[in-house]
């Protein structure tokens, strides 16, 4: 019984995180990657350097994919900038598991929080109206396109 429901659940998770919209789907990243990283320094101060590790690389591994989801051709500079900021998290991550430094990995938080609010704060984009109106020519949206794997 415990395993049909965990199929459930699991097939329950993907649906969801199927219909979430790009914006929100990124801002669940930079919450779950906020909260291994502050477990792993957490557990680093406590000399917890097993589970440190283990969420360290459950943080990197979520960064990784934020910069491996990255559209360079449709993302522009916006995406040119991200690249740059998730690299350097992603370098100062190995870096702090390889010094056990919780101060390194609470710099990257700052950074993934300073992100995840600008992501918040964009506009979810509009929904077509049902009958056509004229658009008005050059206006894109406000979320830059960027391909989310997984």
């Amino acid at each position: 019984m415990a395993q049909g429901y965990q199929k459930y659940s699991q097939a329950y998770k993907k649906a969801a995180i199927n219909t979430v919209d790009q914006r929100k789907l990124i801002v669940m990243l930079y919450d779950g990657a906020v909260k291994f990283l502050t477990l792993g320094s957490q557990k680093l101060r406590e000399g917890d350097f097993y589970n440190a590790h283990t969420n360290m690389v459950k943080g990197k591994s979520i960064v990784a994919e934020l910069l491996a989801s990255l559209n360079l051709e449709q993302g522009g500079e916006v995406a040119v900038n991200l690249q740059r900021i998730y690299a350097y998290m992603f370098d100062q991550l190995i870096e702090a598991n390889l010094q056990k430094s919780p101060e390194i990995i609470e710099e990257v938080i700052v950074l993934l929080k300073e992100l995840r609010e600008a992501w918040k704060e964009l506009d979810p984009p509009k929904e077509q109206p049902a009958v056509s109106q004229p658009q008005v020519a050059g206006r894109q949206g406000a979320i830059p396109k960027i391909n989310v794997k997984g």
